[in-house]
């Protein structure tokens, strides 16, 4: 899938440079907000008999916008901190909720994006945009919370599981925990690079300013765990986990203003004629005044 994205993307970029020469443009420059709304598919999790999916909303606290918009396309910089992260529910041997597991991770992402104008007029534009970026984790913790219960667990963690946790035929009788740390900061890795795509709304209230709307669909490609970790779970230490691939999908919904420009070709000509013209002439040297003297004409002498 990366290899794909990749792909459809990078030529599309590579675009811009000269699109972006000719033409009228639209520029804006404003701020957003907005939620996501994220999902864990993680191989362990999905077999595992412990966990039930949860779904949530996480805030996306702000994010910085810069665009440029001509006939038919355009492109977006939108460097942005946003929360992602599943929580699931606990589940005991007779299939009741006993407690919470929840990932909770903040990134700083900085993704570029292109937009096709699906509908192009004067005041309002809907786009489909396609974007990728590389992220960087500020935050990130995974805990898991239950009461006194009776769990199942896999008979290769038997051997590693802690004081006060009972085996029992039919599973595990383990005690009252409260936000216990499976993963830390540091067994999370460092940085992700989001693919995203999806839609976008711009309308604009006046001459001078803009209100948009987007959505979008991201998909994280690398492992958001640490080889580290990943070995502690194939080893079957982290009596929580069971082995397999893990990554970090979510909807990313935000609404923002912006400050928009609008500059003509005819109006982008204008501004190059009116740049002094570059010195015409043979240059001067800086060394011409200790030649003047010899530059000087002799008057002739008296006939």
């Amino acid at each position: 899938m990366s290899r794909t994205l990749c792909r459809l993307i990078l030529p599309a970029f590579s675009l811009l440079i000269p699109l972006h020469a000719i033409g009228q443009e639209v520029y804006s420059l404003g701020v957003f907000t907005g939620f996501t709304i994220p999902y864990t598919w993680d191989e362990g999790i999905n077999r595992d008999p412990r966990y039930k999916v949860k779904y949530n909303l996480k805030f996306a606290p702000i994010g910085v916008h810069y665009g440029v918009d001509r006939q038919g396309f355009g492109f977006t910089f939108d460097p942005s901190i946003f929360r992602i992260g599943q929580n699931f529910d606990v589940i005991n041997t007779s299939g009741g909720d006993v407690g919470e597991r929840n990932i909770d991770l903040t990134f700083l992402n900085i993704p570029m994006g292109l937009k096709v104008h699906l509908i192009d007029m004067s005041f309002f534009k809907v786009s489909f945009v396609a974007s990728a970026g590389i992220s960087y984790a500020l935050k990130g913790r995974e805990t898991i919370t239950h009461t006194e219960s009776k769990l199942k667990f896999p008979a290769q963690v038997f051997p590693n599981l802690p004081d006060g946790y009972i085996i029992e035929y039919d599973g595990v009788l383990v005690p009252n925990i409260k936000d216990q740390t499976l993963i830390s900061r540091s067994e999370f890795n460092q940085f992700q690079i989001f693919g995203a795509i999806g839609f976008r709304s711009d309308w604009d209230l006046s001459e001078n300013y803009r209100v948009s709307f987007d959505l979008r669909g991201c998909y994280g490609l690398l492992e958001p765990r640490s080889q580290s970790y990943i070995d502690k779970v194939n080893a079957f230490e982290a009596i929580y986990d069971l082995p397999g691939n893990r990554r970090d999908m979510f909807a990313y919904l935000t609404v923002g203003i912006s400050k928009i420009v609008e500059i003509s070709s005819k109006e982008k000509m204008a501004r190059v004629k009116q740049r002094p013209a570059s010195q015409k002439g043979p240059v001067q040297s800086k060394y011409q005044h200790l030649h003047n003297s010899r530059s000087k004409k002799r008057s002739s002498p008296p006939k």
